[in-house]
């Protein structure tokens, strides 16, 4: 039987072990993008999910503006070792990551962050790419990039966006 996942927040805390891990976890399969070192991606760790002692997954949250909603927001990532793609574990990543978020974000009222926004940049999302809401996540497609990637937006329930007369949340 395989060992338990345990999620473990790391989303604006300095650990230095989740660090260690994420590093050697990014470095070993090679998943960030050309140009994009595993140290420069440390600020923005949000959660890590680990089997006994070994990390299979980090979520990532970068804050900037989402232009089609003219809002600040946590844009999400996730990857996972493809040897625990069979656990969900992405799916439990993405959820506690904005159970996360949503938490800091209420807490830190100044940072105007209203949700959690995420691109779908993996083709191979199967069944859950063709459904608008994600349930439990409650990431809903608001759009496509020039990509042809889907975006998707998670509304915060203490968001609240200005008049439509204003330009910005």
């Amino acid at each position: 039987m395989a060992d338990p996942v345990e999620l473990v927040p790391a989303w604006k805390q300095d650990n230095g072990k989740i660090g260690k891990d994420a590093v050697d976890f990014w470095r070993h399969l090679q998943v960030l993008p050309p140009g994009v070192s595993p140290e420069q991606r440390l600020s923005e760790l949000c959660a890590a999910a680990y089997a006994g002692d070994e990390l299979i997954g980090v979520s990532t949250v970068s804050l900037g503006q989402l232009a089609p909603v003219r809002c600040r927001v946590g844009f999400f990532r996730c990857s996972v070792n493809p040897a625990h793609i069979h656990r969900r574990i992405a799916r439990r990543l993405t959820i506690y990551s904005r159970e996360l978020l949503e938490q800091w974000s209420k807490s830190n009222p100044d940072e105007k962050v209203l949700g959690m926004a995420a691109v779908l940049e993996n083709p191979n999302f199967d069944l859950l790419g063709t459904r608008p809401i994600w349930r439990g996540a409650d990431l809903t497609l608001i759009g496509y990039n020039q990509l042809g990637q889907q975006i998707r937006l998670a509304w915060f329930d203490h968001a609240r966006t200005q008049r439509p007369s204003s330009r910005n949340c």
